[in-house]
């Protein structure tokens, strides 16, 4: 994940340059809610009454308003054949709303048959965990099948810097240690390019391929667009046998617009000042723009023999933290998003989703380690169904 602290730097950048963002307590509604979303029961708020009512009669198939009735279905029937994508989300944004883009991210999602699979499987998992952590079995976490397999952790930007970001994935390394798995940390350039840290993830699968190992390759935020890189472009398909899946948490797999809108001139000589003056290395940045990112994505093809699977937190507009509704209201413009990135921008083409509501960017659950073991089980489960 990308440090908070500096998220708040590259905000700031943008409000010198150009005018003040929104502030905290820019109006839109917060509508009172509750309801199933995921198959986990949640309480928040939303930004409108057609959000509202998504969630709490549609959804749940108790439907009670011909009008609204009419007008979900009408907007579900133009919108339902076409890709889930960024103009999708935002057409159905402007007509209606972010949350109610968001659910309809999250329903469309799960109505792919192999998606709302895993993330049944998902949740049984998570609740097989924390039964037996619960009574002291925590021998039993991490699944015989998970064991067969090199895990490696690819971090997020400035991971060595900004240690409390979560972005060098400690806290779930040393969980999956001390349940006996193999576990690795990428020794990729905090502030890298991703053209730069895309080679040396290369550098380190040819490695660990010529030792004959199994892999499973975990990234988050920026380190999603390297994986993707080094997997689909940088290795040729015969370099990448070793890696057997790929799970992608929170991936930057399409940019964000937030580096977009501080890399043109004349915002990007002020960028770079500040930038530097945080002694982050401002080469990255242009990478991470949405427009570097689509071109970069034309050019990767991963190949058909590892398995991908995205990780995607889905916040509506009450469950983003304090610290992050600068960046979620800035981008609500464009659609929904997680404080950070577009949620139609995480998807990697073919890639398998599991949808965690109520988190955004930053993934600040008590339960997230354990989150992360259930989600590596799937991934290795997966795996042994295939035969991989």
């Amino acid at each position: 994940m990308i440090s908070l602290a500096h998220i708040r730097c590259l905000a700031g950048i943008a409000a010198l340059a150009v005018a003040p963002l929104p502030a905290p307590g820019a109006p839109y509604l917060r509508l009172p809610v509750k309801g199933y979303l995921a198959g986990e029961p949640i309480s928040t708020t939303v930004d409108s009454e057609l959000a509202k009512y998504y969630l709490e009669n549609s959804l749940s198939s108790s439907a009670a308003n011909s009008e609204l009735d009419q007008r979900i279905a009408d907007i579900e029937q133009r919108f339902g054949g076409r890709p889930l994508d960024r103009r999708t989300l935002g057409e159905i944004s402007a007509e209606t709303s972010p949350d109610f883009a968001t659910l309809f991210f999250i329903n469309q999602s799960l109505s792919d048959g192999r998606n709302a699979k895993l993330q049944k499987a998902y949740r049984q998992e998570l609740n097989r965990i924390n039964i037996g952590i619960r009574h002291a079995s925590r021998a039993v976490a991490a699944r015989k099948e998970l064991q067969q397999y090199d895990l490696i952790f690819i971090p997020g930007f400035h991971y060595l810097s900004d240690r409390s970001s979560g972005a060098d994935f400690y806290n779930q390394r040393q969980l999956f240690r001390q349940l006996g798995l193999h576990v690795e940390l990428a020794a990729t350039q905090e502030d890298g390019t991703i053209e730069e840290n895309a080679a040396i993830l290369a550098g380190i699968v040819r490695a660990e391929s010529q030792l004959g190992r199994r892999l499973i390759l975990i990234s988050a935020s920026k380190g999603g667009p390297e994986t993707a890189l080094a997997l689909g472009k940088v290795l040729e398909p015969i370099e990448t046998s070793s890696v057997k899946a790929w799970l992608s948490v929170g991936g930057l797999i399409e940019g964000t617009l937030l580096a977009d809108h501080v890399s043109g001139w004349p915002k990007s000589w002020l960028t770079r000042i500040i930038l530097r003056y945080s002694r982050i290395d401002p080469r990255g940045l242009a990478g991470m723009t949405t427009t570097a990112s689509r071109e970069r994505m034309k050019e990767i093809t991963l190949p058909c023999h590892i398995f991908v699977l995205q990780f995607v937190g889905a916040p509506l507009s009450g469950d983003v933290a304090n610290d992050v509704r600068r960046r979620y209201i800035e981008l609500r413009k464009n659609g929904p998003n997680d404080g950070l990135t577009l949620l139609a921008d995480e998807l990697v083409p073919h890639g398998v989703t599991i949808i965690e509501p109520g988190l955004d960017h930053f993934y600040r659950d008590p339960e997230i380690d354990l989150k992360s073991l259930a989600l590596a089980n799937i991934v290795a489960d997966e795996l042994g169904r295939g035969g991989r």
